[in-house]
């Protein structure tokens, strides 16, 4: 685990991983809720949005991007173009 970060209303938890995975956890009863799939390497940060219906995680240097979650459906929302410096932890 490369990562993690609280929801806002502190019921959830998500974790970056070098598996290349986000997981999405329970934060009372730390059960895995979701696992995420999208990139291609390392996940190195999450951060939820400020209403916490939406996920951001980064990829590290093999990856590069930023996929963006929709949390009330688990789905993929987008991915951020590749840049040119890797995203720091």
């Amino acid at each position: 685990v490369l990562c993690v970060a609280y929801s806002p209303d502190g019921k959830q938890i998500a974790s970056a991983s070098d598996d290349t995975t986000v997981k999405i956890w329970d934060a009372v009863f730390m059960e895995e809720l979701a696992t995420l799939r999208g990139h291609t390497s390392e996940v190195v940060s999450v951060a939820f949005s400020p209403d916490g219906s939406q996920l951001a995680s980064a990829g590290g240097d093999g990856d590069k991007t930023v996929n963006l979650w929709d949390l009330n459906t688990i789905e993929h929302t987008c991915t951020l173009p590749r840049h040119a410096w890797s995203a720091k932890r």
